[in-house]
């Protein structure tokens, strides 16, 4: 009898052991790496090709912040924007510096840097749980839609006539969010410099 109780002992150690080391593995596993904007090293003041670069990487920033729009409960979603949104600045500093913009391309600008801190801002507080998901997307959605993304299209459209672009990039403007399709912007509270102020104004934009 004690010999059987030792066996089932030692069975039941090794056992215990071999979840241990399993847990501890896993546990050690590297975070898999969240997705991020390309990284860019323009000229100041930027080139024709460093213009169609930063409208690139801002295009890419538009729509990642768009999935998570069209998608508000999905919190690898809201990493991803929230990690491009803040790129859009950077590649806004970018295109302002462009030479010769035009005052319609610098008014968007102006507009643009006084917009995006409240987008990164209500996005952080979604992530930890000061602001509701419904409220934080409906502020950004009436920012982007009205105010935002028309006058991004304008920024773009200003620089590439600056700097001559004759890629893709030139006729280029930002995808909508799902929601810009119901959006009336008659009052945009946040004020619009080069754009029309209204979502359905945008020509060319793709939804």
């Amino acid at each position: 009898m004690k010999s059987f109780t030792s066996i089932v002992l030692l069975l039941a150690g090794t056992s215990f052991a071999a979840t241990i080391s399993t847990t501890r593995a896993a546990a050690a596993a590297p975070a898999v790496a969240a997705a991020t904007p390309r990284k860019l090293s323009p000229a100041n003041p930027p080139t024709s090709a460093d213009v169609t670069n930063s409208i690139t990487n801002w295009a890419t920033s538009v729509n990642t912040v768009n999935a998570y729009l069209n998608d508000p409960n999905n919190q690898t979603k809201l990493v991803s924007a929230i990690v491009f949104a803040k790129d859009e600045p950077v590649q806004l500093a970018t295109l302002m510096k462009t030479p010769q913009l035009s005052k319609a391309g610098l008014n968007s600008g102006k507009v643009l840097m006084g917009n995006f801190p409240s987008i990164v801002s209500n996005l952080q507080m979604v992530q930890a749980g000061v602001m509701t998901t419904q409220d934080a997307t409906m502020a950004i959605n009436y920012n982007r839609c009205c105010t935002v993304l028309p006058n991004i299209g304008s920024l773009w459209a200003a620089s590439t006539n600056a700097s001559k672009v004759t890629t893709a990039a030139a006729g280029m403007m930002p995808n909508l969010e799902d929601q810009c399709r119901a959006m009336s912007c008659q009052s945009a509270v946040s004020g619009n410099g080069g754009g029309n102020g209204t979502a359905a104004g945008m020509t060319g934009a793709r939804r």
